[in-house]
């Protein structure tokens, strides 16, 4: 039900103020969310990147243990490198089933 009441100048104007800061607000939160929205996905494109990096560092991790034990047999690779002897024969069965 609306009131036939003469609306005075000062509630219009803080209508219209309520307006123009509801509006901003809206906005700003508009701006922040599409900035959370474009560091996550530089986040998830440096961390892919990243997880290749360390990957291709385990590679080569797993290669130089495979490479020493070759050279000095597991048992021994295994003391000087300090990993335990799983470690070192699973890299090795892993070394063979990719030359396979």
């Amino acid at each position: 039900m609306t009131s036939k009441a003469p609306v005075s100048m000062a509630a219009r104007e803080r209508l219209r103020d309520h307006q123009v800061a509801a509006a901003k607000a809206v906005s700003a939160h508009s701006a922040a969310l599409a900035r959370l929205e474009a560091v996550t996905s530089r986040r998830a494109e440096v961390l892919v990147a990243q997880d290749g990096l360390v990957a291709a560092a385990n590679a080569e991790v797993a290669a130089a243990v495979v490479t020493a034990a070759k050279v000095m047999g597991a048992d021994l690779a295994a003391t000087l490198l300090d990993v335990s002897k799983v470690e070192v024969r699973r890299a090795m069965k892993a070394a063979q089933l990719t030359c396979n």
